[in-house]
């Protein structure tokens, strides 16, 4: 039976489910502060604030408007299509590590707590390295070498542990300053080599896959290009302070975040399966409902009563021999029998009459007239 797919209310669901949540969780910890709390969390003044003000809208969540934009919907919703379209482990772990990073940046900006923004910052960096780690051997033979990916990953995971560690407090803004820091050098590079790998691409899949990962990284690189102006200009002019201090330039790099790793990670399932596992799967194409696009896939699978076909056995003499007929008694599979070769044939009634003519007691006798 074909896989069904993705319905415009299952999205509906999962988006709803999971918003109202994180709203029922927000607002069971904005009726137990005191209204006059200015520092429900005890973390000001905090290295890693951003430019919007600190609990203008409630008592009990430091950043509002930055903590409703990083509810993890991108990560529910591709961990959801992953499960229904079974994309595979490699795809599912970093869908899982998608929503785990989404919900350690939206306590990050509830709380303000430094410690849990550098998981965050880490989470992100290291997702990324993981999806190097798994895919990155398509992009050139060099990289083939587990070795050598598994030798960049350490360089990297030093190299950011030690400037989560250090840069937010050795400079004015430092926190805002080490997530562009952090974050866009992979992105730009990550982007321009999508976008090389689309040029290169011959096959339809390679040509999908490719536009997906390069479109995703456009839209990171734009929140990249964002983060730079909130650096320079966001405390400044960054938040509109009679809309309950909107910060427009940090909601929108949420929302381009949040769109970019949403394609990116419809493009690494078609990476792993148009490309990487084809033959797994019977019919595989991206679709779109409305505006979203994701990942069709159908299984390959036998029939529950009908066995496996095998591959055709020879005979003694090296003939193919016919294949296996199945039949239904009752409504039931009988124990499905070879069907016999013509030569097979011939030499079974021989051998049928050899016995009926020429068996002991059977030679002897003699008709009998009537």
């Amino acid at each position: 039976m074909a896989t069904a797919p993705l319905e415009a209310r299952e999205v509906v669901q999962v988006v709803g489910t999971l918003v109202t949540l994180w709203c029922l969780a927000l607002l069971a910890l904005h009726l137990t502060a005191a209204p006059d709390a200015s520092n429900f969390w005890g973390t000001l003044p905090s290295a890693w604030d951003h430019p919007e003000p600190n609990y203008l809208v409630s008592a009990a969540i430091g950043e509002f408007w930055s903590v409703l934009t990083t509810i993890p919907v991108a990560g529910a919703l591709l961990f959801y299509e992953g499960c229904r379209f079974q994309y595979g482990r490699k795809v599912m772990l970093i869908y899982g590590l998608t929503c785990c990073m989404y919900s350690l940046a939206c306590s990050a900006h509830l709380t303000l707590q430094r410690h849990v923004f550098a998981t965050t910052v880490t989470a992100v960096m290291s997702n990324a390295l993981l999806t190097f780690v798994m895919f990155s051997h398509v992009v050139h033979k060099a990289l083939q070498s587990l070795l050598l990916r598994g030798l960049v990953v350490l360089v990297a995971e030093t190299l950011l542990v030690t400037t989560v560690a250090c840069l937010p407090y050795m400079i004015k803004n430092g926190g805002v300053w080490t997530l562009f820091v952090v974050q866009a050098p992979g992105v730009f590079l990550a982007t321009g080599l999508a976008m090389w790998m689309a040029l290169r691409s011959t096959t339809s899949e390679e040509k999908t896959t490719y536009r997906l990962v390069s479109g995703s990284g456009m839209l990171l690189s734009s929140a990249m290009v964002l983060s730079l102006v909130e650096c320079l200009i966001g405390f400044e002019w960054g938040f509109w302070s009679g809309l309950w201090g909107f910060p427009y330039l940090h909601v929108a790099i949420h929302l381009l975040e949040q769109f970019g790793i949403y394609v990116f990670g419809v493009g690494v399932a078609a990476l792993e399966v148009l490309l990487l596992r084809p033959k797994e799967f019977q019919h595989v194409e991206v679709r779109s409902l409305g505006k979203l696009s994701y990942l069709y896939c159908e299984l390959k699978s036998t029939s529950p009563l009908l066995p496996a076909q095998e591959p055709p056995r020879e005979t003694a003499r090296g003939e193919a021999a016919a294949p296996e007929v199945v039949k239904f008694v009752n409504g039931q599979v009988e124990e499905p029998r070879r069907a016999l070769a013509p030569l097979e044939v011939e030499r079974a009634r021989k051998i049928h009459l050899r016995k009926r003519t020429q068996s002991p007691g059977v030679a002897a006798l003699r008709p009998v007239p009537k």
